[in-house]
């Protein structure tokens, strides 16, 4: 995973404030969890990551509960390395 790719969905969970719950990364992809359906936000997010990084990513978005899980992974991943 690219660590920079981590910085910029922090920064922007960072400007959400309350609504996000959570962030971290787990075998090629970041959890996001928020207390509200930020899914078109996330959309904007992965454009900006292909912009600045040259490689496109995508999310998933889930209810659990309370919050929603938004998943990051990049649209390049295999599913295999995203299990190792």
């Amino acid at each position: 995973m690219n660590y920079k790719v981590l910085d910029i969905i922090h920064l922007w969970a960072d400007s959400r404030g309350k609504l996000v719950h959570s962030v971290f990364p787990s075998k090629g992809k970041i959890y996001v969890y928020s207390t509200g359906d930020l899914g078109k936000e996330a959309a904007k997010v992965c454009k900006f990551i292909a912009l600045v990084e040259n490689q496109p990513w995508t999310f998933e978005k889930q209810r659990k509960n309370e919050l929603y899980e938004l998943t990051f992974f990049p649209e390049t991943a295999r599913l295999e390395d995203l299990f190792e």
